[in-house]
């Protein structure tokens, strides 16, 4: 069976709010309201706060209160979590071929740089990213 693509999470909330009793819920009973949990929906006639998430680790990344949430609800489940995961087996999740990093750069030289960038009318993630990729290309020596 050929499965289901979702390319970001707004395609993930609009299948699962049509085929969340595939996933073993019995009713929505708050549907999404822009903020932490997602849903609140019923399960064997206890209330559940739900967070879907195309990927299980961005529940970390949007760092979400673990307190709010009885059950995570993705399609990719890429990491350990205290708390219930539910996979979404018959989707792909087929998202962005960017990702988001975090990185410790000295405040003076970033401050300095992010001038640099305005003043030449350079986007700092684009300079980073060609930046990378030359260094890849030239095989740079691990010593260095």
């Amino acid at each position: 069976m050929k499965k289901k693509v979702i390319k970001n999470e707004s395609e993930f909330k609009l299948w699962f709010m049509k085929n969340y009793k595939r996933l073993g819920y019995l009713d929505i009973i708050r549907k999404d309201i822009g903020k932490c949990p997602d849903f609140v929906m019923l399960k064997n006639n206890n209330q559940f706060n739900v967070e879907l998430e195309t990927v299980a680790s961005n529940f970390l990344k949007h760092k979400h209160p673990l307190d709010k949430v009885d059950e995570v609800v993705c399609i990719v489940n890429d990491i350990g979590l205290e708390k219930p995961v539910i996979v979404a087996e018959d989707l792909e999740f087929k998202g962005s071929s960017k990702i988001k990093v975090t990185l410790s750069i000295n405040n003076k030289v970033y401050s300095e740089f992010q001038k640099y960038c305005e003043n030449n009318a350079i986007m700092l993630s684009k300079r980073l990213e060609l930046e990378m990729e030359k260094i890849i290309k030239k095989g740079v020596n691990k010593d260095e």
